[in-house]
């Protein structure tokens, strides 16, 4: 079991609108687990859903927690305690903490930088940084540990993964 920190934050579009991205972490391990665009908090519970049924319940779940984002931190909650998880309970290191903010805010970034006009062009972006994230995770985490990943590995993909 593994502790878990969700990192939701906003992404302006082009024309002024806005929509919100989800990023699971995964720590001790620090890697990303997954992430996406959320339109409802239905997508949130969804990908909370996916991750568990793809790596178990996590020990702790922690969250950025705003109450901008208290509809979707608690359909992401829901949808762990759904899927037969205990209530995660915990605490993260700070170390592990600082890196999920960096984490999350490079992916923030990344997509601004794209200046996405659509909710389709965030998802592109936040696609494309997941892409980009996973050949570099794999080229730094296969350099301490030979054959452990491999230069395709989706962020989720690793030792003792489905």
């Amino acid at each position: 079991m593994s502790a878990w920190q969700l990192y939701p934050n906003h992404v302006w579009l082009a024309d002024g609108g806005h929509t919100l991205v989800l990023l699971v972490m995964e720590l001790p391990d620090r890697r990303v687990l997954g992430a996406t665009v959320v339109q409802d908090p239905a997508d949130a519970a969804a990908l909370m859903a996916r991750l568990v049924y793809a790596h178990g319940c996590p020990s702790t779940l922690r969250s950025i927690w705003d109450s901008m984002f208290e509809d979707l931190n608690a359909a992401a909650r829901e949808a762990v305690s759904r899927a037969g998880c205990a209530k995660p309970v915990g605490r993260l290191e700070p170390d592990d903490f600082i890196w999920a903010l960096d984490t999350g805010n490079a992916a923030t970034q990344a997509i601004r930088a794209s200046s996405p006009a659509t909710i389709d062009d965030a998802a592109t972006a936040l696609e494309a940084w997941l892409r980009a994230l996973a050949r570099t995770s794999a080229a730094r985490v296969a350099g301490r540990r030979s054959g452990s990943l491999t230069v395709d590995a989706h962020p989720c993909e690793g030792p003792g993964s489905d």
